[in-house]
């Protein structure tokens, strides 16, 4: 990158900043005769004599003229704004182009470090680096020529009209400009350290915020809240500090500069009205120097706000790149080339280590002299405990880590010559901790398939525009709503060929399952298939026939029936037969949505809501009143915390003391809340009774006939001809609830539906609802084995000639079909396993035993395991 910024924006918008100076330049002439109107004004059409006046060929009498001049001065004044107006406007665009250029350059730099390098540089300091630290840079390039040139050119020309009028004056001006260009830069400099000192403190202050986030459980394991409290504190008292010392020196040269701007007048007052008495200078010459002397306030002091910028985005700039410029980046070409055909010929040959040595940052990261030969087409393995190196070799072979000496050759060329479009397409690898992203687990499946886009973008129309900013800024061309898949390579034609395939190699390493009940648990997407929907409907009819022919399986099953009030429903469902059509809204709250409120006051239902509310907290109140507040009973049964049951109590105080027909409308609010939460046969509180059930059920209909049209869109009414929204798979197809009050309800449901999901031929539905499953932050709803045998399918998806996993088997009782699975799906090509043990890997060509950095034995699994 480019060491200094000056040179950054001289390199990417020379042209620009050009453009920039000649329009600054188009402003000079007209500032100087708006500056000169004025005193033609004053002196000639207002105190002139001899009118006629000639005005560029007009005979004008002296109203005329003044009028004339007038509207030319407010003329000039328009095209000066306008100036101003297209100068800001295009210094913005530079700057944010040369922003969106900077960030992506930073970015793309991340990602040609060295592995070692992200392990002494936390994503923490590096995010802040890219998006808040270089924000400021952004403007000031706009203005890094343009406003000098602009405000430093006003300047001349506001010096110059005040030294044609009078150079006494002019002098007047500047005498003390000498002074401030001397101080300021004095406690400027001290400022720049400052700020040096304050971005790497608040680095260290996002470092530890990072830190907390990712350690959040450990942090609650041990107890040591106060203590990342304390150093957070211990930072941010250093920010205070440093900021406050940037404040006082800050505010000192303004002091200074206010104070000087404000002398010169006196100089102006006394000379200047000494000289007009005199006769000397003219009355309206005066007056427009002082005008003049106004308005070279401005460019002043901008000149100076401009000086203070630039010292401090170059303190950040220098920050910045201090971190991303670093000796041992790969180079660029790395992720630019594309492999020649020798290479690509390459990559089916044999691996080779020569003498490779490493040294890594800590203990048992060392790599000494190792030399050993792969062939192609062979399994090996290669077993040591953490701390043999095993790794660091894992990684070496896959290309991810370069040797300190030696070289890893495959096919006779050095793998660290190759590019990663070669790398990453012809070789896997899996390590111990698996990356999986944001999203959905197809998303992380077809991630190794991402390479480059196979198909432009269809239907993109600012596609031009994007291409032709990405140009200008140095951006990649690719966009990211184009097919980036690459269905051919992972030998299929089509997007569901390929996730059937992604099924099928699930399932083959023990997925399957966790992938089926992930699908269960899914809900609907909107735009669901019409076949789909009739299928789960009648799949639906089925199973309910089935049930309801048997007593004994209708017994554990509570089906959602329109005239039936289903004691394992919340009272709030069966009261409105629906759920909200907001997802994120829980029964809870419904008591307070406007709608329901309405409803429940015209149906005089409030009072009878309220009633069973109140029933509910004198029930929990008695039940816990020997118990501890805090017994787990009380959270088993999910209706009220400790806290809320003491608030209830105090309610049902104040409503025996007032009498309940002065319960206050929020009071009642809280009862009707408490209601629609309860759930009869979980709870079994005793509450509900059949009259209560029945009239429950009686205000279906009244509530669905109160709604409008567009007001029925707000609710998800249960209909058995319909797929409900808010119920998962496993829900709509059995809709009901297992009974909790029978044994071994839940059993019967799980096998009910399996059986429904089999009858009707659904599964291949359910699994791809599962491929939909979204997996959270960086995987954070995924087990650590979850997360592993994602990577491992993801790795064989793309259909790899080598392939690298570390740690994949570790000796659970999957490792039979994980091993299975990588030899069906890469017979023939080479695979590389890395173990803890050797007796892990006993099916393959050649085991290597690793210890302290070196190879230990090698040779045919009988020979090493013996010995």
């Amino acid at each position: 990158m480019e060491k200094s910024l000056f040179r950054f924006v001289w390199r990417y918008s020379r042209r620009q900043q050009l453009t920039l100076f000649l329009i600054t330049l188009l402003s000079f002439p007209i500032l100087y005769v708006t500056l000169e109107l004025p005193k033609l004004i004053v002196n000639d059409a207002i105190s002139g004599e001899n009118f006629p006046r000639d005005f560029f060929g007009l005979e004008l009498g002296q109203i005329d003229y003044l009028l004339a001049l007038c509207f030319s001065f407010l003329g000039l004044v328009v095209l000066n704004n306008a100036v101003k107006y297209v100068l800001n406007v295009y210094r913005g665009l530079v700057g944010e182009r040369m922003l969106r250029r900077l960030r992506f350059e930073l970015y793309r730099r991340v990602l040609l470090f060295r592995l070692p390098r992200f392990r002494k540089l936390s994503s923490g300091e590096i995010i802040p680096m890219i998006t808040a630290e270089v924000e400021p840079l952004g403007g000031f390039i706009g203005d890094a020529v343009a406003l000098p040139a602009f405000q430093g050119g006003q300047l001349l020309v506001y010096l110059t009209f005040i030294f044609v009028q009078d150079p006494f004056l002019g002098a007047a001006a500047i005498t003390f400009y000498p002074i401030q260009g001397y101080i300021i830069p004095k406690l400027q400099k001290r400022v720049n350290m400052l700020n040096k000192e304050r971005v790497k403190n608040v680095r260290r202050i996002a470092d530890r915020v990072g830190e907390s986030v990712q350690g959040i459980t450990e942090i609650h394991a041990n107890d040591t809240t106060q203590w990342h409290l304390a150093e957070l504190a211990d930072r941010l008292h250093a920010n205070f500090k440093i900021r406050f010392a940037v404040f006082r020196r800050k505010y000192l040269i303004k002091f200074i500069n206010n104070f000087i701007n404000q002398l010169t007048p006196f100089f102006f007052y006394s000379i200047g009205g000494y000289l007009v008495i005199k006769g000397d200078v003219s009355f309206g010459a005066l007056v427009a120097v002082l005008a003049a002397y106004k308005d070279l306030a401005g460019p002043w002091k901008e000149l100076l706000t401009y000086y203070q910028q630039q010292a401090d985005v170059r303190v950040k700039y220098q920050a910045v790149i201090e971190n991303f410029d670093v000796p041992d980046l790969y180079d660029l070409k790395r992720i630019t080339d594309l492999p020649t055909d020798e290479m690509r010929d390459a990559v089916k040959g044999e691996i080779k280590a020569e003498s490779i040595s490493y040294t890594g940052d800590a203990a048992g990261q060392e790599l000494n002299g190792l030399s050993f030969a792969i062939e192609p087409g062979s399994t090996v393995s290669f077993s040591g405990e953490d701390g043999t190196g095993r790794t660091e070799l894992m990684a070496m072979l896959s290309g991810l880590l370069s040797p300190d000496s030696g070289k890893v050759t495959l096919g006779g060329l050095a793998l660290d010559d190759m590019p990663e479009s070669l790398i990453g397409q012809r070789l896997a690898y899996i390590g111990v901790a698996p990356q999986i992203f944001s999203g959905t687990i197809r998303s992380n499946l077809r991630y190794g398939l991402r390479h480059r886009p196979v198909a432009d973008p269809n239907d993109l129309d600012d596609l031009a525009e994007r291409l032709r900013e990405a140009s200008l800024t140095g951006n990649t061309q690719y966009v990211v709503e184009a097919l980036w898949e690459d269905y051919p390579a992972a030998g299929v034609e089509t997007s569901g060929e390929l996730d059937l395939r992604a099924v099928e190699l699930l399932d083959q390493v023990g997925l399957g399952d966790d992938i089926y009940q992930m699908g269960l648990r899914s809900r609907f997407p909107e735009d669901l298939d019409d076949d789909i929907r009739a299928k789960i409907v009648s799949a639906r009819q089925r199973l309910y026939d089935h049930v309801s022919a048997d007593k004994v399986l209708a017994s554990k099953i509570a089906f959602w029936v329109p005239d039936a009030f289903n004691p394992m429903a919340t009272l709030a469902e069966n009261l409105f037969f629906a759920t909200s059509s907001d997802r994120s809204m829980s029964i809870g709250m419904l008591s307070e949505n406007t709608r329901i409120r309405e409803f429940l006051n015209a149906s005089g239902t409030r009072p009878f809501l309220v009633e069973i509310g109140m029933a509910v907290a004198e029930a929990l109140t008695e039940l816990f009143a020997e118990l501890d507040a805090e017994s787990s009973l009380l959270d088993s049964l999910n209706l009220v915390t400790a806290e809320e049951l003491q608030e209830y109590k105090q309610l049902l105080t104040r409503a025996e003391t007032d009498g309940v027909e002065k319960m206050p409308r929020d009071d009642s609010r809280r009862f009707v809340s408490l209601a629609f939460r309860l759930i009869p046969a979980r709870h079994r509180l005793g509450v509900m009774n059949e009259e209560r059930a029945e009239r429950i059920v009686a205000l279906r209909q009244a509530f669905r006939d109160s709604l409008s049209d567009e007001e029925k869109t707000d609710f998800a009414f249960f209909d058995r001809d319909g797929v409900h929204p808010s119920f998962s798979i496993a829900e709509n197809l059995i809709f009901g609830m297992p009974r909790a009050d029978r044994r071994g309800s839940q059993e019967t449901v799980n096998k009910l539906v399996a059986e429904a999901i089999e009858r009707d031929d659904l599964k291949p539905y359910v699994m791809q609802a599962g491929l939909d499953f979204d997996v959270g932050v960086m995987g954070g709803a995924l087990s650590v084995g979850q997360k592993r045998k994602i990577a491992l399918v993801r790795a064989l998806l793309k259909a790899p000639d080598i392939i690298v996993a570390d740690e994949v088997l570790q000796g659970g009782r999957d490792d039979e079909a994980v091993l299975n699975t990588v030899s069906g799906a890469m017979k023939g090509k080479t695979i590389i396993f890395g173990v803890n043990r050797p007796e892990l890997t006993q099916g393959v060509d050649t085991i290597f035993v690793m210890e302290g950095g070196r190879i230990k034995a090698s040779g045919v699994p009988a020979d090493v395991l013996s010995s």
